[in-house]
């Protein structure tokens, strides 16, 4: 089956599934992940505003807003397979992007790619004025512990996922610096648990993978 065919069978799945048990669904994840140790440990959260056959983790991203923690949410430019994740809070302007998502402004000096930047000249190394992250050596106690929440079209339990084509995760999370303490978790409903995917070297593997399932 190709990664098309699944796509068209996770949608057709989660059709069936109905709003209420969505948003049923929605409430288990959010629970998983807020009792994890991946989210009380994170210091920045990159999440995502859902689409409606998304779990929806709005609570997880306010909950990280009144920890104080710092949250990113993604932006796609359309035409291009690009996005960048911009700082948000509760004074964010939001607008309706281009695949109906809430989307933070594009804002270059509040982007994820800046913080880190930011974040590697204060802590790893003066080198790092570089935009290729060059020449910075990781160390042992970094002060930022970064989360980034993934959805997708499906997964399997070791890691692999299948998104909706465009490549925009893929594309974004082979671009991060290796030197940062950054995990990455899909997030979906049990439904889209699959016991493989067919992937391709570009795929990029989840480090966690969080779901409905018991």
């Amino acid at each position: 089956m190709t990664k098309q065919d699944l796509r068209n069978q996770i949608k057709d799945i989660l059709k069936q599934i109905g709003n209420n048990a969505i948003r049923k669904e929605s409430e288990k994840i959010c629970r998983t992940i807020l009792e994890s140790n991946f989210f009380t440990s994170c210091t920045t959260l990159l999440a995502y505003m859902p689409l409606a056959d998304e779990a929806d983790i709005t609570p997880v991203i306010q909950r990280a807003l009144s920890q104080k923690k710092k949250v990113f949410l993604p932006r796609i430019f359309p035409e291009t397979n690009k996005m960048e994740f911009y700082r948000y809070d509760t004074s964010t302007e939001i607008t309706q992007g281009s695949f109906g998502i809430s989307e933070p402004a594009a804002k270059e000096e509040l982007s994820f790619t800046q913080f880190l930047r930011k974040m590697s000249i204060n802590e790893y190394s003066p080198a790092a004025h570089s935009s290729n992250f060059v020449d910075i050596t990781p160390h042992d106690n970094p002060t930022e512990h970064i989360l980034i929440l993934v959805p997708g079209r499906a997964f399997t339990k070791d890691g692999k996922r299948l998104g909706r084509g465009k490549g925009f995760y893929d594309i974004y999370l082979s671009q991060l610096p290796q030197i940062f303490d950054i995990k990455k978790s899909g997030v979906c409903f049990s439904q889209q648990i699959l016991p493989d995917l067919p992937t391709t070297p570009d795929d990029i593997m989840m480090d966690y993978l969080f779901s409905s399932k018991s």
